[in-house]
């Protein structure tokens, strides 16, 4: 009998001065796996599912492989850096990065300060933008990348639906 094998994504962090160490230029660093979302909620408080303790703002450092090793389980990591600026500079400074297993395929991004993020058995999950004033959420609200992503991913639930409902009723 075949052992199924475990769905994974590894992430590299480099940094083209060879810096090695805790991540620094963003003033919180995460990755979570999300199943779901509260539509309520923005930010990383509207994900469904659970932080991971190896990459996150103490945590998270470059120079090593990480593996994220629960996505046999889960739909989607996301990988998100708060940039340490002013409010109006943060969108330049952000790094959000959803992504999907998807065995053999490679995504890489780099951010504003030059951290080089490579994900094996990624593919990046497109996070459109919501059209101002959205089902008449706050500013605020809509414009967050989480909830915009979240809202990609899983639909916006009917009235009485959750969203992580939503995604089992997607058409194929």
């Amino acid at each position: 009998m075949n052992t199924p094998r475990r769905r994974s994504i590894f992430l590299e962090v480099t940094h083209p001065k060879g810096t090695v160490g805790r991540i620094e230029g963003f003033r919180f660093m995460w990755a979570f796996y999300v199943n779901g979302y509260y539509p309520e909620k923005h930010c990383q408080p509207c994900f469904k599912g659970s932080r991971v303790p190896h990459f996150c703002t103490p945590s998270a450092t470059s120079g090593q492989r990480i593996e994220f090793d629960r996505m046999d389980r889960q739909p989607y990591l996301y990988i998100c850096g708060v940039g340490s600026g002013r409010k109006v500079e943060l969108k330049e400074q952000n790094l959000h990065l959803p992504l999907m297993y998807a065995e053999g395929a490679v995504e890489e991004k780099t951010t504003y300060n030059g951290y080089r993020f490579r994900a094996e058995n990624a593919r990046r999950v497109s996070v459109p933008e919501l059209p101002e004033g959205w089902q008449g959420k706050s500013r605020e609200h809509w414009r967050c990348k989480n909830f915009q992503f979240a809202v990609a991913a899983f639909g916006y639930p009917p009235e009485g639906k959750s969203p992580s409902s939503a995604l089992d009723e997607r058409p194929e």
